[in-house]
């Protein structure tokens, strides 16, 4: 409930920011916004400054003497009916009486996109704008600067979205200066420093940090791989993390550990949504970087939580402003080999998922702390990205009788971290060969890139060469590596034979190595990665882009620049590539099964797909088209589906398939009506596929009249299998059933095996819903849910149960659930919302892809509380039927 202010004293406030233009924000008297609230009870939260003596502000920093600067941003978005200055503004925040009344002044103005200000260890404030990083100057230490210089700067481009610019700097205590950069839209760009040193990228490039010396010299890539990279900051043992914003369709957001040289995965050419086989989020790519933890939406500034004055037990942790989802949260850190990992705890919260905003919000964006220990932080108010004048900065402190830690100043010496050490021994010294190449075997990424950034040095280059065929596959694939990232065209020869490892991973990151090199003398090996040994989806993906990428339009486009922003140049396969490739006999028939799915569109190619449903086609073929008729209407293709069903003489895996694909093709009555008499086939595949297709039907007469009669002349077993089905067909509650939380007894319950390829169906279909929000296998349209092919690798069986059970008990990262509700009262879901300044995108929603809709239109919108996977999913299917969807989902490859 809100405070009742005096009259009196509230016009006295107003009288005092008038005349003086300077906060009178006593602590006790600053209300909270509506919803605000900080939940560790050991800490208070104080407003020191507020609109209108501070509007929109973004960046904040702390000096020697605990002046507090505050950029204050004009140029932000700026909008024509917008009536504030023409350029940004830096104002100094000083509370000399340490009553908690802070004057202000005016340190500098006039600056055109500012983003975040940093003070280095010799005490200059750096300003980063959107094209540059300013040193500026204040030697008499009044509070005003008497002018700047640019020290790093973007040539190319010209002009840029403001979040994906230069973004954020921090500094070691080693005189470097680290600088992070978002994908500049996907257009080429050039960086340069103080004396002429560059680096540039467009296409196979992404956002990444650079370092330079604190003087602009010595300017270099330090990392890459990331979509927009925000806050950067040093943890205690001189390990650099930062947050990094996730593409439209790839999350979480994520906290990663910057390290020299890493990769970490996103690559700009293929797009804003983040999904390519050339890509990766969490490491999944060999050669890429895992991050640390996932975080919230849209995460901004990052503070070592050891600089403040916290309670003991944040000591080693991090804080993070999670801008859309309103929240600062403590991240803790445990030591994982060379880095860390954590978990994310919300310790002060907005209520501010709103599309109408209110006049009070809470979107916290960057991070200060002064010399006793006291944190400050800017707080940008309103979700609207263009300035509108409005706006807070916060003192968070520990309150009197709370322990606190050990607390360290922020260029102290880092502490000595025995693993950390061994990284940066095997990445900066010059080691034997044969050391390294035992650093290749490591089970830490980190290790690994250690000794693959070591190995890529021209030195090793001929000890490189002689182990390309080292029995070991960890190896191999490190040697690929290291060669790969020494850009040396003269090793470029050896692409052709990684392309005929027997290691999958090895094979893929060889056809990555010529795609991305566009090595166009390798356009005739490309098959050998298929055909060398086992495969799967994403190797056949793999290979698909690296033809679209030899391909002489696209190289000679990517080459001239012909498109500005890369994303929008065209990468396509050959004419009839996909058919001659499925055509081809040379080719094994599980490749061309497997190719069948990138068929643009199945009516064209009826014909050839109808070929090879022939009784006397190999029977992987057969499979691969009945499989690819899961979800396609084609009623030519349907009636010899229907005959494939009937006749016995088929394989009952054929048969089975059939029956099931039968379930969304347009048959009519005197045709599907036959399938009855398959209720008693003698194999029970058969019959148990023949009662799940009639069951949409049940409210035929017929059916129900054969399912009732049916279910009389079978035996008193409860589980029996066609039972069960034609219980369910006729509405019947399967009575043995435990409770959604009894989870022990149903693992009793679906104890033993099921079988994979009945599970494969069971996927598949409208009953279990599965494949509505998952795919699997490179099928399944779905993708409201992560994709399912491998989830049997990181969860038994027990976990899967518990999961489809009670899905509410843990939401994947990066599936958290955003809804919006429109005035009119409908109500759409999906994984993420982008909101615009008049439009708001719901990404991944039920219907598939992304929809907009106009914010005048929205009610309301916010983090849905449950997890998108709808509870009691269960109860629509048999006790059969969750043990095969169970053996399917664990399957092994």
């Amino acid at each position: 409930m809100k405070k009742t202010i005096s009259l009196r004293l509230f016009l006295i406030t107003i009288i005092v920011s008038v005349l003086f233009s300077c906060s009178s924000n006593n602590n006790n008297l600053i209300e909270l916004p509506p919803g605000v609230q900080v939940l560790d009870d050991r800490l208070q939260l104080t407003v020191i400054a507020e609109d209108p003596v501070i509007g929109t502000p973004i960046g904040i920093a702390v000096d020697s003497r605990d002046r507090i600067y505050v950029l204050e941003t004009h140029t932000h978005h700026r909008t024509s009916e917008y009536e504030g200055p023409e350029g940004d503004v830096i104002k100094v925040f000083e509370d000399n009486n340490e009553d908690g009344t802070y004057t202000s002044s005016v340190f500098a103005e006039g600056i055109q996109g500012g983003m975040l200000i940093s003070f280095s260890p010799e005490g200059h404030l750096y300003v980063v704008t959107d094209l540059a990083v300013w040193k500026y100057y204040d030697e008499d230490e009044d509070g005003v600067s008497e002018g700047r210089e640019k020290i790093v700067w973007l040539n190319k481009p010209t002009s840029v979205y403001s979040h994906s610019s230069l973004l954020d700097v921090n500094f070691d205590n080693n005189g470097w200066m680290y600088i992070s950069r978002g994908t500049t839209g996907g257009a080429e760009w050039e960086a340069e420093g103080t004396d002429g040193s560059k680096i540039s990228g467009y296409g196979f490039d992404a956002g990444n940090t650079m370092r330079a010396r604190l003087d602009g010299s010595q300017l270099e890539q330090f990392s890459t791989g990331f979509w927009n990279a925000t806050g950067l900051a040093f943890d205690n043992y001189g390990r650099l993390l930062g947050m990094d914003n996730d593409p439209n369709s790839r999350g979480p957001n994520r906290l990663v550990h910057h390290v020299e040289g890493g990769d970490y995965g996103f690559v700009t050419l293929f797009g804003g949504s983040g999904i390519h086989p050339y890509s990766a989020w969490n490491g999944e790519l060999p050669g890429t970087m895992p991050y640390v933890v996932g975080v919230g939406e849209a995460p901004t500034g990052l503070l070592n939580a050891s600089y403040a004055n916290l309670p003991v037990d944040y000591d080693g942790q991090m804080l993070g402003a999670i801008y859309d989802e309103s929240a600062i949260v403590r991240i803790s850190l445990q030591d994982k080999g060379v880095s860390v990992t954590g978990e994310t705890e919300v310790i002060i919260e907005g209520e501010a998922f709103r599309a109408q905003e209110r006049e009070e919000d809470f979107r916290p964006v960057a991070f200060a702390t002064d010399s006793k220990g006291n944190i400050y932080f800017t707080d940008w108010v309103i979700r609207e990205y263009a300035v509108h004048g409005k706006g807070k900065v916060w003192k968070l402190s520990t309150k009197d009788n709370v322990e606190t830690l050990n607390r360290r100043e922020e260029f102290d010496p880092f502490l000595v971290n025995e693993s950390w050490q061994k990284f940066q021994d095997v990445l900066n010294t010059n080691s034997d060969f044969d050391s390294l190449k035992e650093n290749l075997k490591s089970s830490d990424p980190f290790m690994v890139h250690a000794a693959v950034m070591a190995l890529s040095r021209e030195n090793y280059q001929e000890d490189l060469i002689a182990t390309v065929d080292d029995p070991d596959p960890d190896v191999r694939l490190g040697v690929l590596l290291a060669l790969k990232k020494s850009n040396i065209e003269e090793v470029e020869y050896l692409a052709g034979q990684f392309l005929s490892d027997p290691d999958q991973r090895i094979r893929k990151m060889a056809l990555i190595w010529v795609g991305s090199r566009q090595m166009t003398e390798r356009r005739n090996d490309l098959e050998k990665a298929l055909t060398s040994g086992e495969f799967n989806k994403d190797l056949f993906e793999t290979y698909l882009e690296t033809v679209k990428l030899l391909q002489p339009d696209f190289i000679a486009a990517f080459q001239n620049r012909t498109e500005s922003n890369s994303r929008s140049l065209q990468r396509s396969l050959p004419e009839n590539f996909i058919s001659n490739f499925i055509s081809d006999p040379a080719n094994p028939a599980q490749l061309r099964m497997h190719a069948m799915r990138y068929l643009d569109d199945l009516t064209a190619y009826r014909d050839l797909l109808s070929s090879f449903l022939r009784q006397d086609e190999d029977i992987t073929l057969r499979l691969g088209v009945i499989r690819l008729l899961y979800n396609h209407s084609d009623m030519e293709l349907a009636n010899q589906l229907l005959q494939i069903a009937l006749n016995n003489e088929n394989s009952e895996l054929i048969r089975s398939e059939a029956l099931f694909a039968l379930s969304s093709q347009p048959l009519e009555k005197e045709r599907w009506q036959d399938i009855i008499s398959l209720l008693d086939d003698e194999s029970e595949n058969i019959r148990i596929e023949a009662a799940r297709f009639l069951r949409s039907k049940a409210s035929d007469d017929t059916v129900k009249n054969v399912f009732e009669a049916k279910l009389a002349s079978l035996n008193d077993d409860d589980n029996d299998p066609l039972k069960q089905q034609l219980m369910l067909g006729l509405n019947q509650e399967l009575e043995t059933r435990p409770e959604n939380t009894e989870v022990q007894e149903w693992q009793t319950l679906l104890a033993g095996n099921g079988d994979v390829e009945r599970g494969r169906r069971v996927f598949f279909t409208n009953v279990a819903m599965c494949s509505t929000c998952h795919a699997s296998e490179g099928l399944g349209g779905g993708d409201l849910g992560p994709d399912l092919t491998n989830v049997g690798q990181s969860m038994d069986k027990s976990q899967l149960i518990s999961k489809l059970l009670l899905p509410n008990e843990q939401i994947t990262d990066g599936y958290q659930g955003w809804f919006v509700e429109l005035e009119d009262g409908t109500s759409r879901t999906g994984v993420q919302v982008d909101v615009q300044e008049t439009r708001i995108r719901l990404t991944h929603t039920e219907a598939g892809g992304g929809v907009y809709f106009d914010k005048e239109d929205v009610a309301e919108y916010g983090m849905v509380d449950r997890s998108l996977m709808p509870e009691g999913l269960q109860r629509s299917l048999t006790d059969q039927e969750i043990k095969d969807l169970l053996a399917y989902l664990q399957r092994k490859f």
